[in-house]
């Protein structure tokens, strides 16, 4: 096992204490988001962003990120950077977003800020009116979010902000490369197809080894995602459910089939059954793992997840003609109700702009500098295993288009449950395809008609 003090965690520390020491502005309306390198960047809090050294804001985190050591550093500096403490509302179980509805639709909620791991629950809040409209105070403080966040900026109604973005994801195999090695099998290509994705995972599969070529977990976009890359909506022009075009009964038959036919990854009734967790590619049981790039924050964190093998990344596979990769952006919004809304917006600012770089991830920053110097910090940090040349071409400088990955549109997260739900009982064996197919078209229909009246 490596030690705590390995390189990646200096240079996180490295960082971390360049932000507290440093003399720049985090309003970065006039020169934009700072672009240095890691262990360079330069933070500071503009006399708006200053608060009473006793103010406190609480912020919800799942309890399995409580204990996570970044989220730790993050919050510790910016606090030094403030004077505005961070108080952590752990909000326990899977189903994250269903217990902090609960929370919300009470008027009397001390929450101060939101974490919005997807555009989903953000359409959601903005729907149920449980989030505070930003532009006043971001005016206020000349924060020109347009020229620092870009095309990652989601706004409503035409212009109204919601919330700011931290991160964005791109889709990507990593592998881990002692499994590939011990099975003697080649490192993926650059550009490959999903009939060579899944050539390799059998060969890296090894059941006495109780060994996986492939992972893959239970979120929607597995039940569509070939449906993704070749962006074909989810939606007809009538704003009705496209559920009933082909591509979506052939992807959700493509994800039952890489466990319950080709079995190179738990089936679901497995999967389900000894619940397997979102971070079990880092117990090195799992040759490749089909993920967002915001992986690499659990990769590169030797502290939290600490491992005895390198890992590699690869672009999407594609199958020649659908060729878009997708992902989503992770945002934090204020709480309506927020008592501090001015102290919420600064932590929401200080995420959005460093939450990515300290944590190992990409930035959702307009400026493209910003990002490249993100990725060479990710191959910094992780201890040899990847280039910035191979970061690049998984994520960037490839072949392949960018397409949102959530279905947004009437009834979003309703439909999005529908998928999970129904998908559930083909998976399981209990429903036929058609049959799935036609109930999420009906459903889903059902939910939108309703939402629409």
């Amino acid at each position: 096992m490596k030690s705590y003090y390995s390189k990646g965690f200096i240079l996180v520390t490295g960082l971390v204490l360049a932000l507290v020491a440093s003399a720049c502005s985090l309003n970065t309306i006039k020169s934009g988001p700072s672009t240095a390198p890691a262990g360079e960047t330069d933070v500071k809090v503009s006399s708006s962003d200053t608060a009473k050294p006793q103010t406190t804001i609480k912020v919800y985190i799942s309890s399995d990120a409580i204990n996570n050591e970044m989220e730790k550093i993050i919050n510790d500096t910016f606090t030094a950077k403030t004077g505005i403490k961070v108080e952590l509302v752990v909000v326990p179980g899977d189903d994250v977003y269903k217990k902090i509805d609960m929370d919300l639709a009470s008027s009397v909620s001390t929450i101060d800020v939101i974490p919005l791991a997807n555009p989903l629950p953000l359409d959601q809040y903005v729907k149920k009116g449980f989030l505070l409209p930003l532009n006043e105070l971001l005016e206020a403080e000349l924060y020109d979010a347009d020229k620092i966040h870009g095309k990652y900026l989601t706004k409503y109604n035409g212009n109204i902000i919601y919330s700011l973005p931290e991160s964005v994801s791109m889709w990507a195999v990593f592998y881990n490369k002692k499994i590939f090695d011990d099975a003697h099998v080649p490192y993926p290509p650059a550009e490959w197809t999903w009939s060579q994705y899944i050539d390799t995972a059998k060969k890296l599969t090894d059941p006495a080894k109780g060994i996986y070529g492939s992972y893959m977990l239970d979120f929607d976009i597995y039940m569509f995602m070939l449906a993704r890359e070749h962006n074909v909506s989810a939606y007809k022009e009538d704003g009705t459910s496209n559920y009933d075009d082909p591509i979506f009964k052939e992807s959700l038959e493509f994800f039952g089939d890489l466990g319950n036919v080709h079995k190179i990854q738990p089936n679901w009734l497995d999967y389900k059954a000894k619940q397997l967790q979102w971070d079990g590619f880092m117990s090195g049981k799992y040759g490749m793992h089909f993920i967002g790039n915001w992986y690499t924050g659990l990769l590169t964190n030797e502290k939290d997840f600490p491992k005895e093998w390198k890992w590699g990344v690869t672009q999407i596979p594609t199958d020649g003609m659908g060729t878009n990769n997708f992902g989503v952006t992770y945002t934090h919004a204020v709480n309506k109700y927020s008592a501090h809304p001015k102290e919420a917006l600064a932590y929401v600012k200080f995420k959005a702009e460093y939450g990515a770089i300290i944590r190992g991830n990409i930035p959702a920053l307009a400026d493209p500098m910003a990002q490249e110097d993100s990725i060479k910090h990710i191959a910094e940090l992780s201890n040899g295993s990847v280039t910035v040349d191979e970061l690049s071409k998984a994520f960037f400088n490839n072949k392949l288009g960018y397409v949102q990955e959530k279905n947004i549109g009437p009834a979003a997260a309703e439909y999005s449950r529908i998928i999970l739900q129904e998908s559930d009982l083909y998976l399981s064996g209990i429903n036929s395809l058609d049959d799935t197919i036609k109930a999420i078209k009906d459903k889903a229909d059902a939910a939108i008609l309703k939402e629409k009246q």
